[in-house]
């Protein structure tokens, strides 16, 4: 009776050899947690979808969206950390699509949400935006000027977060005032000229299916009441092809 085995082992899942006080991470465990929640649909074009999720419990170093292109392909776009939201251009009309979210920590995947979506029908678009346009429509901007000042919204600098041979992640704030929405304008590889529309609440977004060491001139306009309120620039050279 003197050799009875006096240690239990603990219920986990791995053996626990050299370690028999396994509960003291645990601890450690419940705060360093990370949930990611519900991807949500919060725009939809013939060419472009705009997705949502949330982070309710924690938080993760980047997020990594996956789907197959309308050929079959697979893509992958890296969206950084503290993102919410991202626009996926580029996309076919009339196509289901399905996208992965991932969220990541110390280059591992935590977390994964996903959703369907079926892109809109191809029609001529309504309202073209193209780029460097002048406002000669509007001769009269400064007459409310008294309701322009509470009223009044500014955007800051459009900085670049991280550039990779085919794509760049863009970042920008809003010191004052606040923007129904948001449009992003650029020209591809092929000097077409490329609008993504973006959710007000939004401060980043990450432009996949670019060319390698090209040259790229970004327009960000911030929209009130489908008007260009405020407008900020930069220009972005891709790295090289890998």
């Amino acid at each position: 009776a003197a050799e009875e085995p006096e240690e239990l082992p603990l219920p986990t899942e791995e053996p626990q050899h050299e370690k028999p006080q396994t509960e003291v991470p645990a601890t450690e465990a419940t705060p360093a947690q990370a949930v990611l929640e519900e991807l949500r649909v919060s725009s939809i074009t013939p060419s472009s979808v705009g997705l949502q999720w949330t982070v309710p419990k924690g938080s993760f170093d980047s997020f990594m969206l996956q789907y197959r292109d309308a050929q079959g392909q697979p893509q992958a776009l890296p969206i950084d950390g503290g993102s919410r939201s991202v626009i996926v251009p580029g996309l076919s009309p009339s196509h289901r699509y399905r996208f992965h979210l991932y969220g990541l920590r110390g280059g591992k995947r935590i977390d994964r949400v996903s959703t369907d979506i079926v892109t809109g029908k191809a029609e001529a678009s309504e309202e073209p935006l193209p780029s460097e346009e002048s406002e000669e429509e509007k001769p009269k901007p400064e007459s409310p000027a008294s309701e322009a000042l509470p009223a009044r919204a500014v955007l800051g600098e459009l900085r670049v977060s991280s550039v990779t041979p085919n794509s760049v992640q863009l970042q920008w704030s809003v010191p004052e005032g606040s923007f129904d929405s948001f449009m992003l304008q650029y020209r591809d590889g092929q000097g077409q000229p490329q609008a993504l529309p973006i959710d007000g609440g939004s401060h980043s977004v990450t432009v996949p299916g670019l060319s390698p060491s090209r040259r790229y001139r970004f327009h960000l306009y911030g929209l009130r009441s489908r008007k260009k309120i405020d407008h900020v620039s930069t220009e972005v050279l891709t790295g090289e092809g890998e």
